[in-house]
């Protein structure tokens, strides 16, 4: 059972319409699974306790105080100068803060710089921003989109030794209507602009594709083959240590018949740094 032969019962005797919806819809899926980890992860990673709950005078003529950490929430109160507030913790650029009266609420990073400690010195604050996402090491990203026709998940786990070079773990699972394939692959990512905010990168490496044919439809034998694969993406910078990831995936499988067979995959994703 090859991989291809899936691909050509999915698409037959579909209209151009038809096979339009279908991939518009995994583009709608995909888009929507990314979007969903991207806040979980955000939520997961970006909010950091501030120890000891350092206190701070303000020392301009006053700081806008929200109700939650973003632009997008009302200002209750301003805090005045030369008055004293508690820092609790900070979410990305967003710091929580507490005054003597009780007050809670959420201050710009940008506000809190015009604050100094109990040193008499200003407080500075690290901004987390495009160079902080370069100096990072490993990475992990999910992703989902397309195998010859059938649906596509998959995760990357990433080492960057160098800022133009990174090793890679690529996982995938693709289900279709005739059968199912597991791809397991270590490959080289080479990304010649990494400073860019549009950063294209180029891919190559080896693995193991696994074809389980669906056993209620046809009778074949589960195959495991070895592949050669060469692909060519972008990276998408989009805050603090998230980026967006389109890639194209060519995979060249060495079968034990007379010829080989050639696999494309497209996915697109989220990759969080760390």
């Amino acid at each position: 059972m090859n991989l291809t032969h899936d691909a050509e019962h999915f698409n037959k005797g579909q209209a151009p319409g038809m096979k339009t919806r279908v991939f518009l819809n995994r583009i709608t899926a995909t888009i929507a699974i990314g979007t969903a980890l991207l806040l979980m992860c955000q939520t997961a990673s970006a909010e950091d306790e501030i120890s000891d709950h350092e206190r701070a005078t303000v020392d301009t003529s006053y700081i806008d105080m929200r109700t939650g950490p973003g632009r997008g929430y009302p200002i209750f109160y301003a805090i005045e100068q030369d008055e004293i507030v508690e820092l609790i913790k900070r979410r990305t650029d967003w710091v929580k803060v507490r005054t003597r009266r009780g007050k809670t609420g959420w201050a710009h990073v940008s506000q809190m710089e015009e604050t100094f400690g109990a040193d008499g010195k200003q407080l500075s604050f690290n901004h987390a921003n495009k160079d902080e996402y370069l100096a990072r090491r490993w990475e992990i990203g999910f992703n989902g989109g397309d195998l010859e026709g059938a649906n596509a998940l998959g995760a990357t786990l990433g080492y960057r030794f160098t800022q133009n070079l990174t090793a890679e773990l690529k996982l995938s699972q693709a289900t279709g209507q005739f059968s199912d394939s597991k791809i397991g692959s270590i490959a080289v990512m080479h990304q010649p602009f990494p400073e860019w905010r549009v950063s294209p990168f180029f891919i190559m490496g080896t693995g193991i594709i696994d074809t389980s044919p669906d056993t209620t439809l046809v009778q074949t034998e589960d195959r495991s083959d070895t592949s050669l694969l060469v692909g060519a993406g972008a990276y998408i910078y989009m805050n603090r240590r998230f980026v967006l990831r389109l890639e194209y995936n060519n995979y060249q499988v060495l079968t034990s018949r007379d010829e080989n067979e050639e696999v494309n995959e497209w996915k697109l994703g989220f990759n969080v740094f760390f």
